[in-house]
């Protein structure tokens, strides 16, 4: 029984640490404004030719007035949609 409740709340401390290490919150329309401006800026290095490298805070200012008018329920399902690539993410 302590090795299930252990295992528990392990699962539930990387589920709440994975985002924060990542993203460095857990407002889910930031981490979706992140992902969107690192994948755009990504695909425009690529285009001129250079290597993504760090998106750059203009990129992220951009992706964040994209999602502030967003709800957070939206924002989780745009976000779970993208992590599972059930759409290509533009909405």
């Amino acid at each position: 029984m302590r090795l299930i409740i252990g295992l528990v709340a392990l699962i539930v401390v990387v589920a709440i640490a994975a985002p924060i290490v990542r993203y460095g919150t857990m407002d889910p329309c930031r981490m979706l404004a992140q992902d969107i401006a690192d994948e755009s800026y990504g695909q425009i290095a690529k285009a001129m030719g250079a290597e993504p490298g760090e998106t750059p805070e203009p990129a992220y200012a951009m992706a964040r007035m994209m999602t502030s008018q967003s709800t957070q329920t939206d924002c989780m399902m745009r976000l779970k949609d993208r992590w599972l690539g059930l759409n290509s993410g533009a909405k």
